[in-house]
Formats: C-alpha cells, sequence, structure tokens
C-alpha cells in the first residue's frame, strides 16, 4: 500500500508540477558550502534574523544559526540561505 502512495504523490506533484516533497512529509536540505544552504519541504518562516533562521519542516523546526545569515530565495516551499554557517538545529 506505501508503494501506491508514494507513486501517487509523485505522479500528483509531476501534474501540479510541484517538488515531491510538496506533497508528502519529508524535506531535504543541501550544504553546499558553510555559506550555502538550500531547503526543500519548508511549510514557512518561524523566525528570521541574521544570527538565526528557524523553518517549518513537516513536522519539526530548523533552526540555522550563524552570522550575516539571509533567506536569498523562499518559492514553491523551497528556501535558500545564504551567509556564514556555524551551526543548525532540529526541534
Amino acid at each position: 500500500m506505501k508503494k501506491k502512495k508514494d507513486t501517487i504523490a509523485r505522479k500528483f506533484a509531476e501534474e501540479m508540477q510541484i517538488p515531491e516533497s510538496a506533497v508528502r512529509n519529508v524535506f531535504r536540505i543541501e550544504m553546499r558550502s558553510l555559506t550555502d544552504i538550500e531547503i526543500e519541504g519548508c511549510a514557512g518562516i518561524v523566525e528570521y534574523d541574521t544570527a538565526f533562521i528557524s523553518l517549518n519542516l513537516c513536522n519539526c523546526i530548523l533552526t540555522v544559526r550563524g552570522i550575516d545569515l539571509e533567506i536569498t530565495s523562499f518559492s514553491e516551499m523551497r528556501v535558500l540561505i545564504s551567509g556564514t554557517v556555524t551551526d543548525f538545529s532540529f526541534s
């Protein structure tokens, strides 16, 4: 049954032209360096400051800490963060 749900979610995301993570309870974090992070599956911004950014991901909160942090892009449940990342945690 789970395989059928995965197929349905994938097909729905393709038809709607949205990331698959938008219709599933999953997220993906990609750190390209200590200065660039891409996050898919973000449901919203909880708090935002140049020292930390907290994001709502499915059923947890991701907090990125650092220096001169900024959200450079926020669209279709995808967030790009730039700045010097010193730490990140989940709660």
